[in-house]
């Protein structure tokens, strides 16, 4: 079976302090899964905030999911 091409749009927004080292190898684990495509890091300097765009091939709530689970391993 075809794995789905990544095609939903998501957008995570990151409160200060808040995208922690384990929630980046999170990322990065399902960047090498093909999960999520076309990463793009936004860090905003005056609000120290920082936003995550990218493609998924399943519905945002299931990638912040997985997100989550895979950064409390």
């Amino acid at each position: 079976m075809e794995k789905a091409e990544p095609e939903i749009l998501c957008i995570d927004y990151w409160p200060p302090e808040q995208l922690t080292p384990a929630k980046m190898r999170a990322y990065q684990a399902l960047i090498r899964e093909r999960q999520i495509t076309k990463p793009r890091v936004i860090y905003c300097r005056s609000a120290r905030s920082t936003t995550v765009e990218y493609l998924a091939t399943i519905p945002h709530e299931w990638v912040l999911q997985e997100l989550a689970q895979r950064a409390n391993q």
